[in-house]
């Protein structure tokens, strides 16, 4: 035992030459690695490692990949300033004013939004036109903005996607929202026919089998002379009434609201759908 020991003193250490040939800390093994990450959507680990290689490496491609990867965790401040660094000698020139056109789509800042479109594409040609010109109509979905005519809403979109557009253009155009006021007067006059209105058939019913009961029940004891039950039934009927009259209004108002927030999810889904009309990107084949 003794002596294995000190034939293991003796023994000089192994230098392994793949440790002294392999570094792990020079650029081409950081962009290996952060190209890794990128391509397992570890976006703020693969630009953290990018960054490092800003002042070894200068690449279009690197530049446009870090502005994608805080596109895509919604670092949006950080991804303008990173597309904005993309220089109009840079092949992905064209691709970064497409991203920060949906940048600012994105970040609902429509004045701007719109304003760097008609910068950067209503009187330049690139390769992205139509899809810019896609986003710009389809940002009027959004917007209290009077909408343009149907032919020219409609006009950069396929044939596949103008059925899906006629629809949202024609929703936005004359949303089928009930009005809050009519309904109120409806159970007014009616009990319970504002809620059928709205589309509440069954509260509706209700309401008028209710209130018409009280109705009746307060007439037929005042007939009787049954004064007190009488004029309880009448506070019940009145109650009834009121509670029917408030309610198909705000029945009217929780319609629309709920109708309105489908309208806009539907929007936003088929924008993520279609990647808001901008290409796929895909460095990891």
């Amino acid at each position: 035992m003794r002596l294995i020991f000190i034939l293991i003193l003796l023994i000089p250490p192994l230098h392994f030459s793949q440790t002294d040939e392999f570094n792990f800390h020079s650029p081409e093994n950081i962009k290996k690695f952060a190209d890794h990450l990128f391509c397992e959507k570890d976006y703020l680990r693969a630009n953290l490692e990018y960054q490092k290689l800003e002042n070894s490496i200068e690449n279009d491609t690197i530049n446009f990949k870090i502005a994608l990867g805080y596109l895509y965790i919604n670092d949006y401040s950080n991804s303008i300033e990173k597309l904005s660094d993309i220089t109009s000698v840079s092949v992905f020139f064209n691709e970064a004013n497409l991203q920060k056109l949906k940048v600012y789509f994105l970040t609902e800042n429509y004045p701007v939004f719109r304003s760097f479109y008609l910068e950067s594409y209503s009187s330049k040609i690139n390769n992205y036109q139509s899809n810019g010109k896609k986003l710009f109509n389809f940002s009027y979905l959004f917007t209290d903005d009077d909408l343009p005519s149907p032919e020219k809403f409609l006009n950069p979109f396929n044939k596949d996607e103008k059925e899906k557009l006629t629809y949202f253009y024609n929703w936005k155009n004359e949303p089928p929202i009930k009005d809050p006021a009519l309904a109120g007067i409806m159970s007014a006059v009616i009990p319970g026919s504002g809620k059928m209105y709205v589309g509440e058939w069954g509260d509706g019913i209700m309401a008028l089998v209710t209130t018409g009961l009280f109705a009746f029940l307060a007439y037929d004891n005042f007939r009787a002379g049954h004064n007190t039950r009488a004029w309880i039934f009448t506070g019940l009927g009145a109650f009834f009434y009121a509670g029917n009259v408030y309610g198909s209004v705000a029945a009217a108002q929780i319609y629309n609201a709920k109708i309105a927030f489908e309208f806009e999810d539907g929007l936003n889904l088929y924008l993520e759908q279609n990647n808001y009309f901008t290409p796929e990107y895909n460095f990891c084949e």
